[in-house]
């Protein structure tokens, strides 16, 4: 009698691209979404904090190490926008908050401010990927 094959194991990337996708779409919980997303909000205000300190002039350290503050914050923000409003409304989703004051704010804040965060990393794009292109 043979032993039947077992399935590979797979490799550490797969593993990692499918715990992002889950974490993406939402299947993690709100509790986690919104960790996460208020993670992408602090990265983005050390990053504009660090644009305050810098003046007109910064220096090529403290413009770059702002520059990846603040487009990570903003990415973090716009791609976590979807499962925190998903997982808001996800009536079996047991890591919502239990209050509905709660329950309501937190997706309302997050659905006001992302128009704004969308807009500022279209225009970071536009500034910094397509003006050196289009001059």
């Amino acid at each position: 009698m043979t032993s039947p094959l077992s399935a590979p194991a797979p490799g550490r990337t797969k593993l990692i691209w499918r715990y992002l996708l889950s974490f993406y779409l939402g299947k993690r919980g709100f509790r986690q979404s919104f960790l996460a997303y208020g993670i992408g909000f602090w990265i983005f205000a050390f990053g504009v904090s660090f644009m305050l300190a810098g003046g007109e002039t910064p220096s090529t350290t403290l413009f770059v190490i702002q520059n990846i503050f603040i487009h990570t914050g903003l990415f973090i923000l716009v791609m976590m926008t979807y499962p925190v409003l998903r997982c808001a409304f996800d009536a079996t989703d047991m890591t919502r908050p239990k209050i509905r004051l709660l329950r309501i704010v937190g997706p309302l804040i997050v659905t006001l401010l992302a128009p704004f965060y969308l807009m500022l990393m279209v225009a970071s794009f536009m500034r910094y990927a397509l003006a050196p292109a289009l001059l």
